[in-house]
């Protein structure tokens, strides 16, 4: 049996657990179960293993489970609600009401619906056209909730975020749908199920907007918003590549950086490389900073390289030397097709 959690260890294991189930799943632990108050924890008990954390109301009775326990007070399911770990609190709230309140401490932001999925995908289109992101995405306390759904909604996978209601029913995610009941626990959780499932209401919306704003966009959008976050960079003292500007605009792009690759930037320092993945960053002449971004927007090696040599003026042989360099040494890849063009523009109703 492992003891109730209540020491501040305890309290930081939980705090990050939390963070884990709110996002959608994995990372330090393998499984984040949260039981609601009246739920039945002890069939929870039976197949939480080592490697998964509980979050158990701290009215329940003693945990008899091998898995790690963490007591916590409040609720985390309606807009509003509050959840405290100690005497650290964490609150929930609506994605659109997020842009007109005042954060005051740890928020997690939720797609609840089809409304405020809309307005999620406005702002990503929004900042796609003229580099402006959304305030509250940027706030250090701000956590989007489901963020894997966002990014492969279709991805099938055991369920790794998982509430356990007190009315006998089991969902995933923040605000998801149910996949079960906690009687037949143990093989609710062994079966796959899409991760759009943890987005409850708000997956409709979204799903049907991806022929428009593919996954891949949305990814680099919440990959922007991470890096602003990490460099503490707000609105109008950087722009990003890609993001209401384009360092080379010589009309045979053909592609888009991946979710995951490094960043250009143009900053009060000069032309900056930032990669949100290693936190590696990097200041560049304007050569390589011209060779980074065909490189990333072109789909093949040999339009980068005429492109390259076009924009600098060098023979072929140089270009191609030159978009090699900037593959091994500075972790950039060639670009993903562009999707058919398409426009959210008005989506926010």
């Amino acid at each position: 049996m492992v003891r109730d959690g209540g020491d501040a260890g305890s309290v930081l294991m939980g705090a990050r657990a939390l963070r884990e189930w709110a996002a959608g799943g994995g990372g330090v632990f393998s499984r984040v179960f949260l039981v609601e108050s009246g739920a039945h924890a002890d069939r929870v008990a039976e197949v939480a293993v080592e490697g998964d954390v509980v979050l158990l109301p701290a009215d329940s009775g003693p945990w008899e489970g091998v898995a790690r326990c963490v007591r916590y007070s409040g609720a985390l399911r309606e807009t509003g609600d509050e959840l405290f770990l100690g005497d650290r609190g964490v609150e929930l709230e609506d994605y659109v009401t997020a842009a007109f309140v005042q954060i005051i401490g740890p928020t997690v932001v939720c797609l609840v619906d089809g409304s405020s999925s809309r307005a999620f995908l406005a702002d990503a289109e929004l900042a796609r056209r003229t580099g402006v992101f959304p305030s509250a995405l940027l706030d250090q306390r701000v956590l989007l909730a489901n963020r894997d759904a966002l990014l492969e909604p279709g991805e099938l996978e055991p369920p790794r975020a998982v509430r356990v209601c007190a009315n006998g029913s089991v969902s995933v995610g923040v605000r998801g749908d149910v996949i079960g009941v906690v009687d037949e626990l143990r093989s609710v959780l062994a079966a796959p199920v899409p991760r759009a499932m943890a987005l409850g209401e708000a997956a409709a919306t979204l799903t049907s907007a991806f022929d428009a704003i593919t996954p891949a966009r949305i990814g680099r959008y919440l990959a922007a918003t991470d890096l602003l976050k990490a460099l503490t960079l707000s609105n109008g003292t950087a722009r990003i590549c890609g993001f209401g500007w384009a360092l080379i605009d010589d009309g045979f792009a053909d592609a888009e950086p991946l979710t995951t690759d490094p960043f250009l930037l143009d900053t009060a320092d000069g032309l900056l490389l930032a990669d949100i993945t290693t936190r590696r960053r990097q200041l560049l002449t304007p050569a390589s900073a011209a060779v980074v971004a065909v490189v990333q927007t072109s789909s093949t090696v040999d339009i980068a390289v005429d492109r390259v040599a076009g924009e600098l003026r060098v023979d072929a042989a140089t270009a191609r030397a030159l978009c090699d360099q900037a593959v091994a040494a500075l972790a950039v890849h060639l670009g993903g097709r562009v999707p058919a063009p398409s426009s959210l523009h008005g989506v926010r109703t």
